[in-house]
């Protein structure tokens, strides 16, 4: 099949809600990305491309992988669809509801006063509410349904609350007490929306979520599980936002850039600002304090894991150890007639290399999936030099050692990079004669660092590294001239 730009992401949790939106697409094939299984399909009637995948249950899966969707496909539009339990009496198994807004309910602050909420939330794109409410008032969606079905389904405009916990359980319930408090107007829950939501907002991409009701999340789920209402509930979700991506139109869809003329999505490197800079491990944190104490001015690159979704074993991290100085080597991080330490606690891995003669080079790794990587600067006289071609030279070395490491790859990285001992550091050219230097030396021997503020996804860092390596370069550049001002 040739997909068009005409794209959109569908995305469930869920598996019978992954089948209720498979049955309504033809011709359906398997695209793989990144470990994630897509399947690429045509809503009939419609010009548009459907990219349907499963995220999962929680809000961390759905952002990883709304996230992964949005850099692959390049969609139009991002819809979540699936099923939800009802929070208020006159929204019934069976009904949908349209999230005008999703609350991430379990932020707050447990203080001797009580908790105090710190909710967020993120408002679903006004081009489909619109077309939402549309299908909603000319209501020809419910002719898909079963004719018993089609009088008593209702479809709300209402917020939704997403949560990391399923809940059914009663009205006085601490749960449901919390949210009758805090999040009144929500007349749902469920697991993902909150993160699915935040990612394609923070991408700039039209987001909906769609839930049909499966339960009253008050203690009788089993029963109306067990009389089918997870699989009619995903149904009546499906059918009705299948009928708003058919009034959908291409022409209202404000989209992103679109994809090659060849159909075929890629790896774009698109960047994702965090709401904080993510906890970096720097080299001096790293390295032990004999190796960092004489050591030379140096570069360091570090990849963080984003989010921290597994911890490497023990068992892996000590095998790590001898990997990864054979990895050094042939990638001439290290030469073959250096002596390289090695340091192995229960939280990390460290081989390098720092002998008399001013030089430093190494390779760690943490249980958590931080990568680090760090290489001294060349000093053709009394001081190091900052030179922009050997920088980008040096940051595309040590990226390459770093995607070569056998860990547990994470969903996406946050990229750092760092200057330590920069008093003796001259930003100038290595060519000879050239008369480009800085204005004197530096007063301070602090670090200059670029904190990981962003973050892609692991596929589009290892397909567009020569884009990461620009934007690395540039922007400690741009800090070590800012510093010494």
């Amino acid at each position: 099949m040739d997909a068009t730009g005409e794209t959109l992401v569908v995305l469930t949790a869920l598996p019978l809600e992954y089948k209720a939106v498979r049955r309504l697409l033809e011709g359906l094939e398997r695209v793989d990305q990144a470990g994630t299984v897509f399947e690429r399909g045509r809503l009939p009637g419609t010009s548009w491309t459907v990219y349907l995948a499963a995220t999962g249950p929680g809000n961390d899966s759905a952002a990883v992988i709304t996230e992964r969707a949005i850099n692959f496909v390049r969609p139009q539009a991002v819809l979540f669809v699936g099923i939800a339990g009802s929070l208020k009496s006159d929204v019934s198994p069976g009904d949908v509801v349209v999230a005008l807004e999703v609350y991430a309910y379990h932020g707050g602050k447990e203080s001797p006063e009580g908790f105090k909420g710190r909710p967020r939330s993120w408002e679903s794109s006004h081009p489909l509410q619109q077309v939402a409410m549309y299908v909603h008032s000319v209501d020809e969606w419910r002719g898909a349904l079963p004719e018993a079905e089609r009088a008593t389904t209702k479809v709300h405009f209402k917020p939704v609350a997403a949560g990391d916990l399923v809940l059914d359980a009663p009205a006085e319930s601490p749960p449901r007490v919390h949210l009758d408090r805090n999040f009144n107007d929500a007349v749902a829950v469920e697991m993902e929306g909150a993160g699915s939501a935040n990612a394609a907002t923070k991408a700039g991409v039209p987001f909906l979520l769609a839930r049909g009701i499966s339960d009253l999340a008050n203690g009788t789920k089993r029963s109306t599980d067990g009389a089918g209402m997870q699989e009619t509930a995903a149904q009546h979700a499906a059918h009705f936002l299948t009928e708003v991506i058919t009034q959908f139109e291409p022409a209202n869809a404000a989209s992103l850039p679109k994809a090659p003329s060849s159909g075929q999505p890629t790896d774009e490197l698109i960047w994702q600002p965090l709401d904080q800079p993510a906890s970096v491990a720097w080299y001096r944190d790293v390295m032990p304090s004999s190796g960092y104490a004489n050591g030379p001015s140096l570069l360091e690159i570090h990849l963080v894991p984003i989010p921290v979704t597994s911890r490497i074993t023990a068992t892996r991290m000590r095998e790590l150890a001898g990997e990864m100085v054979n990895l050094g080597r042939s990638k001439g991080l290290f030469t073959n007639a250096e002596e390289v330490d090695v340091h192995n606690t229960a939280e990390m891995t460290v081989v390098a290399v720092a002998n008399p003669r001013g030089r430093s080079a190494g390779l760690a790794i943490t249980r958590s999936e931080q990568r680090s990587a760090w290489d001294s600067l060349p000093k053709p006289g009394i001081t190091y030099v900052l030179d922009e071609d050997d920088v980008r030279g040096r940051i595309t070395t040590l990226l390459e050692v770093l995607e070569a490491v056998d860990g547990q790859a994470a969903p996406s990285y946050a990229p750092a990079a760092g200057i330590e001992k920069t008093m003796m550091v001259m930003v100038e050219r290595l060519s000879e004669g050239d008369p480009h230097r800085s204005s004197g030396m530096r007063m301070s021997d602090s670090p200059v660092r670029v904190q990981p503020e962003e973050a892609a996804t692991a596929a589009a860092v290892a397909s567009r590294g020569s884009d990461l390596v620009e934007k690395l370069a540039a922007r400690l550049l741009y800090a070590f001239r800012a510093s010494d001002r």
